[in-house]
């Protein structure tokens, strides 16, 4: 590329850069326009308060609603004034040029749109128009305007390295494939924050990030196909394309609170706030309001895997689809079984048992079974025209309990119904994985269960670990919201979760659904790729980082201090690189016998992830592979010795163990 093309480039950056720190200026003048507005009304109302007792209602109305429609407006400046300093060193990263009959025109890829005087210098990344940059090479070509359809012709497609508002280096394309760009991206040191990939996104990710026509989208990737980044991309769409959709109207489901620290910084780089997130055992707790402890996802497998094949029958049962039906049937039986025995009076209004029962049949024999007890007290309020008070209602919502002789208390009906079904009495003290989610089922079938979410958006990520029972009882709960089910059938560590997901599509309660794989793989070297391929008897794997010229090593270990002294070596290697390195392990013991013995020699750069809620910001982490997923390091050392290695499922732990490598992998294996 010559001298006049490279300078007109950095002559446009400079421009642009311009315009942004120009509307920087005029909004922190605003900012402080505004706060200086707020502060004198509130001066005048404070001193008008002070003079006069009070001013006129009428005008404290009107003076509070003008603070608050000015803290409003100023919130949204500085809100627009941090997004423009964090785009201002790099404010673009694309450039199409697209000929058509209306007209020839330039237009600039960013993570968001700068625009001034009615120019647009950089077009937001989601804006139709940038299709034209995941979609096409050069030739023919076209997007959707909201005037219509606009067929044309891309005669030009450059890839920008910008850095601090200078322009480092370009690439100009041909194809969807950024080749000399993305391997640039895909060689840089990885942190432990997940990042946007806004700049790289390929074809395959960017149909489904802009499929907001389906209820239901389902996708099966391979481990680095980039299936979470593609998850919160696809919400910074929505966000941005849904003009009545906000964060707080989406939640995201993840296996544990580590995984939700490592990919915070997101949604935050594109801008959009950070949305609602739970862990499916955080969930459960806050739907059944119950002070008790639940176990987190990570401690099912091992606790499953200790247990006799009898025990595991009755999990497997427990968390059968067939579940659903059963319980159906189970609280149609405890309704038709419950009956008035007895009448009572109030305010010598006499509630006979004959007017109990047709109540409880009759009248509300459409409604769940705890809620029919609720309308028979607003009946039995309304007629004796008692006070009505939470105290009042629930005394005699009582003896109305009393009368039918029924039972609400949700934990001992589960228990009925768990005898009942031949899985003995549970063990109630800490609420396992399995009796969580058939209570969910069961509190459904008893009552109107009240979300106090407004909740239009559900991403599962690893839905693959989620059983059946689970995602169909969402769906249930949430009938209007759309769902993002992001998954890898090969890295499936519960034994009782979905696994294929395109029995997802099955599940759904209403609308349409689609179907996405992922083949491709970005995080590994080819090398680390192959070597994880056949341990999961693929032989497709499309790697799109080069050969690194780095094998995977393997070594055998006889006992802790050869292994102790293998880590020990090898991270005396590797730290000097500055990358993340994750030692993961078969079990927490191993992981806390390691930190212990090497945390001494390495001061403050090693630490433990040992639960589902652990951090870890240390470039060296400790984890337990029940914990690794999603997690990716430059290094990888794979300690394969006992605990969940040594199970049914552990050729997929294996799997995921392995593809946590972006440059070197080193297998560990006990002798």
């Amino acid at each position: 590329m010559d001298n006049k093309e490279w300078q007109l480039e950095q002559d446009y950056l400079d421009k642009t850069v311009k315009v942004i720190d120009q509307q920087i200026e005029t909004l922190s003048s605003s900012i402080a326009e505004t706060k200086q507005f707020v502060s004198e009304l509130r001066d005048y109302y404070v001193r008008g308060t002070q003079i006069f007792g009070d001013i006129d209602p009428y005008e404290r109305v009107g003076i509070n609603e003008r603070i608050d429609n000015l803290i409003e407006i100023g919130n949204q400046n500085i809100d627009k004034t941090e997004k423009l300093k964090r785009n201002r060193g790099r404010p673009y990263f694309g450039r199409v040029r697209f000929e058509s009959k209306k007209a020839d025109d330039d237009f600039y890829v960013g993570l968001m749109g700068i625009e001034q005087d009615n120019k647009y210098y950089v077009y937001d990344w989601r804006a139709p128009i940038c299709e034209l940059f995941y979609d096409y090479g050069l030739g023919e070509a076209s997007f959707r305007s909201p005037v219509g359809k606009i067929d044309g012709k891309i005669t030009l497609k450059r890839q920008y390295d910008i850095q601090n508002g200078k322009l480092i280096d370009m690439y100009d394309k041909d194809i969807n494939i950024f080749d000399d760009y993305l391997q640039k991206v895909l060689s840089k040191i990885s942190t432990d924050k997940l990042h946007n990939i806004a700049s790289t996104i390929q074809a395959e990710q960017n149909a489904i990030i802009r499929d907001l026509k389906n209820d239901l989208v389902v996708v099966q990737g391979y481990a680095g196909s980039g299936k979470t980044t593609v998850a919160l991309h696809r919400i910074a769409y929505a966000l941005y394309r849904l003009k009545d959709l906000n964060s707080a109207n989406i939640l995201i489901f993840t296996l544990n609170e580590a995984f939700m620290s490592h990919i915070e910084g997101v949604l935050p780089e594109l801008g959009e706030q950070n949305t609602r997130s739970a862990t499916m055992a955080k969930f459960i707790g806050r739907l059944l309001k119950t002070p008790r402890h639940f176990e987190e996802s990570d401690m099912f497998l091992s606790r499953y895997l200790g247990l006799s094949d009898d025990a595991r029958a009755i999990v497997k049962a427990k968390l059968d689809l067939k579940m659903k039906e059963k319980i159906g049937e189970w609280v149609e039986n405890l309704i038709n079984n419950t009956t008035a025995i007895k009448g009572f009076k109030l305010r010598d209004i006499p509630f006979s048992p004959k007017l109990l029962n047709r109540l409880f049949l009759n009248d509300y024999g459409d409604l769940p079974y705890f809620n029919r007890f609720n309308a028979i007290t607003d009946f039995v309020v309304r007629k004796t025209k008692v006070e009505d008070k939470a105290p009042i209602r629930a005394q005699i919502k009582q003896h109305i309990l009393e009368c039918f002789n029924a039972n609400t208390h949700l934990e001992s009906l589960y228990k009925s119904m768990c005898l009942d079904c031949g899985f003995g009495e549970p063990d109630l003290s800490v609420i396992k994985t399995e009796d969580a989610i058939l209570m969910c089922v069961l509190k459904s079938k008893l009552s109107d269960v009240i979300v106090k979410m407004n909740i239009r958006h559900i991403i599962i990520d690893e839905a693959q670990e989620y059983p059946a029972l689970f995602l169909d009882f969402l769906f249930g709960l949430f009938p209007r919201a759309q769902f993002s089910i992001f998954g890898d059938k090969y890295q499936q560590t519960h034994p009782l979760g979905t696994g294929d997901l395109k029995s997802v599509l099955q599940l759904k309660h209403y609308g349409e659904g689609v179907y996405y794989e992922l083949d491709n793989t970005y995080r590994s070297s080819e090398e680390i790729v192959e070597y994880c391929s056949k341990i999961i008897g693929n032989p497709r794997h499309n790697a799109f980082r080069l050969l690194n010229n780095e094998p995977v090593i393997e070594k055998d270990f006889s006992d802790k201090t050869k292994l102790f002294n293998e880590i020990s070596a090898i991270l005396n290697k590797e730290i000097v690189n500055n990358g993340t390195i994750g030692v993961i392990t078969g079990d927490v013991q191993t992981a806390k016998e390691i930190v212990e013995k090497l945390s001494k020699k390495f001061v403050d750069k090693v630490g433990l992830v040992d639960t589902a809620k652990s951090d870890a910001y240390t470039q060296v982490q400790v984890i337990p592979v029940s914990l690794s997923k999603g997690l990716e390091f430059n290094t990888a050392i794979v300690v394969k010795s006992g605990g969940l290695f040594d199970g049914e499922m552990g050729t997929n732990l294996k799997y995921i163990a392995c593809t946590r490598a972006i440059n070197k992998l080193y297998v560990l294996n006990k002798n």
